[in-house]
This record gives structure tokens, sequence and C-alpha cells, in this order.
């Protein structure tokens, strides 16, 4: 039997169960759902293709790319989602890595790079921006003529096999990595100089150099790489870039290209919309529309590929009040500040939850979760209440990871039930 038709034997299965529950559950079901939101994934049954994928976890890699904003380029939310699949479905590496530090701004804590030489950067989000800047929507460059890197691992991951991007500007020009077999591949939707070189160690490295001899004049371009441990099962890699938006991602639609192309992600989890939310006036019809367009570009690149949206965390705006006090012999004009909710958290949670239900997409409603769970939130929040502090991102990514696991075990057991 195949998969296709397995798979539309356990959705069928699912919607007759759940038929069968309405009549005597209806209404208990609203008031726990009103009051108490359950940690689950809407519309799981888009998850399954994933899912067959991972009953063949001790075989194959099994990509997962997190796209998002600030709340993923900090890594501590993707991270605890990672460390959850992989403890449970294997752990095939640490996936994409970028030398944040080199380009000024924060990152994952689980490695740093280094090198000698001073370098520049351009990210998705700078009005000036050259295209394209790599699967991580962030690159660095310098005018060094030796140009070198070192990655200085802070975990227990062992390395491989390394998958590097870079732009010499001249494709004579080769990579030197002691103890490593190279080979070299154009990389896609980029100029005719950018390459993929990819790091073959024989036995499991803690961390890796490299070096660029070049012959050119242009700036040297580096993108970021792919770190693989030889190993099957999850290889989860997360893409963010502060104050990012959907619009961005569509606007330079080559990053999104990149991504599907280089690490061929079997599930593509979005996070964003809390920067839309935040605007001047957000546009339910236009937001809307941009998150088709990734869906959209997407799907181009792979129409298999399984998409899960989540909502922005419940965050809120900081309020300044203006009040008259008196000091010593004059008044003068003081200001309080207090939080309140965001309009357009509650707008941009709407669409998301609604284009998936059309779309039939996979979606976490972590605003619905966040909200009905804000004692556990409580100390995880940072001064701005729009970002999380390292617990409070770590206890997001659990969360996740657990809706995640809990729909998959629905899976099964519906499989199972099949004759």
């Amino acid at each position: 039997m195949s998969l296709n038709i397995r798979l539309f034997q356990i959705s069928a299965a699912l919607a007759l169960f759940a038929g069968s529950l309405l009549g005597t559950s209806r209404k208990v079901a609203a008031q726990s759902s009103s009051a108490y939101p359950h940690n689950q994934i809407l519309q799981d049954t888009a998850l399954y293709s994933f899912f067959a994928l991972l009953e063949q976890k001790d075989s194959m890699v099994i990509p997962v790319l997190h796209l998002g904003d600030s709340h993923i380029q900090a890594g501590y939310y993707p991270g605890a989602v990672a460390e959850g699949l992989q403890a449970r479905f294997g752990n095939a590496g640490m996936g994409w890595v970028f030398p944040f530090n080199l380009a000024g701004t924060n990152g994952p804590e689980g490695y740093r790079w280094h090198s000698p030489v001073r370098w520049q950067s351009e990210r998705l989000v700078d009005k000036r921006k050259t295209d394209p800047l790599g699967p991580g929507a962030i690159t660095i460059y310098t005018a060094a003529a030796t140009p070198s890197l070192s990655f200085n691992n802070r975990t227990t991951q062992q390395i491989k096999e390394v998958s590097l991007f870079y732009d010499t500007g001249d494709v004579a020009d080769t990579l030197q990595s002691g103890g490593a077999t190279v080979t070299y591949t154009p990389m896609p939707y980029a100029t005719s100089t950018a390459m993929q070189a990819t790091l073959l160690y024989p036995i499991g490295q803690p961390e890796f150099q490299v070096s660029w001899q070049r012959s050119g004049t242009a700036p040297f371009r580096f993108y970021g790489g792919i770190i693989r441990n030889g190993q099957p099962g999850i290889l989860y890699s997360a893409v963010g870039i502060n104050g990012a938006q959907y619009f961005q991602y569509n606007e330079l639609n080559s990053t999104l290209q990149l991504q599907m192309a280089t690490m061929q992600p079997r599930l593509v989890i979005i996070s964003l919309g809390t920067n839309e939310a935040y605007g001047s006036r957000p546009d339910a019809a236009q937001f809307t529309a941009e998150i088709d367009k990734t869906v959209h570009w997407l799907r181009q690149e792979d129409p298999n590929v399984t998409i899960l949206l989540t909502t922005p965390p419940a965050c809120m705006r900081t309020v300044r009040t203006a009040y008259r006090r008196k000091v010593g012999k004059r008044y003068k004009t003081l200001y309080r500040s207090s939080l309140s909710p965001c309009p357009g958290i509650t707008l941009v949670t709407e669409e998301i939850r609604k284009y998936c239900k059309e779309q039939g997409l996979a979606c976490w409603d972590f605003n619905a979760v966040n909200n009905a769970r804000a004692a556990l939130f409580r100390s995880g929040w940072a001064p701005d209440h729009v970002h999380f502090n390292p617990a409070g991102y770590r206890q997001q990514g659990q969360l996740l990871y657990e809706a995640l696991s809990a729909a998959y075990d629905r899976y099964i057991r519906l499989k199972k039930s099949l004759p």
C-alpha cells in the first residue's frame, strides 16, 4: 500500500473519530478550549507526511527549518524544540550555523566564530543589501586577501560534515581546511562565483578552521554553513533575523529559495508576525497576502514540504501617561509607564489561525497557550514584555516540542487502529 493512500486512511479515520465524539462533547470542548486552551497542533493531520518520515528516523536524516525573527535568532526557543525532537527521534547534527558575533549581533550560545580579519555585515532587514544574502538571510564580507574563520563549538556535538556557503569572486579560489576532504558545487540562486564547499572529516571533530587564498579583488562574502554529525535523525536548522517580517523574506525571495535548495527541509516551522503587529497600522489583508507569498515560494521549491505556522507570544506595548507634579515651587510634566495588550498581536494571531484553517496548514496557536498559561511565563518575560528571557524562550520551545510529540503519538495510535 502506498504512503499517500495510508496517510489518507489515517486522516479519514481521524475525521470519523472526531465526528463520533462531537455530539457528546461539543459543550465540554467549547468550555475547555475557551477557559484553558490545550497545547496542541491545530489541523495536525497536515503533519502526517512528516510524521511518516519520523518512523524512518533510524535510517535517514530528517531536516527541519525553523524560520523567524528575533524570537528565533537568539537560539533559545528553536534550541529547545531541537533538543526535544533530537532526544526522541535522533540527532543528525547542529544544523545551520552563522558567525553572528563577527556580524556584531546576537546568536545562539552553543558556538562562536573567530577570525583575524575585520568583517562587515548585511541583513535581510537592511534597506540597502546585496542579493543574495544566503540561506541565513544575513552575510558577512571582507576585502581581506586571505580571510580565515575558526568555528568554536561549545557543545558536546561532534562535527563530521560541514557545508559552507561563500563567494570569493573567482571560481578558481579554493578553500583549505586541515584533515578534511573538500568537494565543491555551485551555490544555487546566486552569482556564478558563489560556491558550496562540503568538508568531510574521517572522524568526528569538536571544531574546525578554514581559510581562502584569493586571487580577485571583489569583497569576499560568507553566508554560513550546515553541520552534520554523520548520524540519522533530526537535523534542525534555525534562521531568524531581528526585526524580520514576512514581506522581507518575500522581497528577497532568493533567501527562501536557497533555504529550500540547500537545507532541503521536510518540515518548515514559521514563527513570524510580532514585528508586523507593532507596525503603525497592521493591515489584515496585506498580512495574510504576505503569508501566502511565503508559503508559495516554499511550495514552489518543494510542493511536498510540510509547513507549520505559529502565532506570536502575548506581547504587550508600553504606554506612557503624562501627569503633573509639583517639584519645588514649579509643576513639571512627568510620565508613568504601564503595559497594555498590543491590538496588533490579536490581529496577526487571528489571521494566522484563519489562514491555516482555510489552507489546511498545521498551526500552533502559542498566543492562546501563552495567555492561558500566563503564570508559567510570569518570570519568563524580558523587561520590554515583547521578548522572553532565556528561560521563557526555553519554556516556549519545550511547549512546541510537547505539542508536536503529542500530535505524533496521536498519529501512531490512529495508524495502529487501522486494519
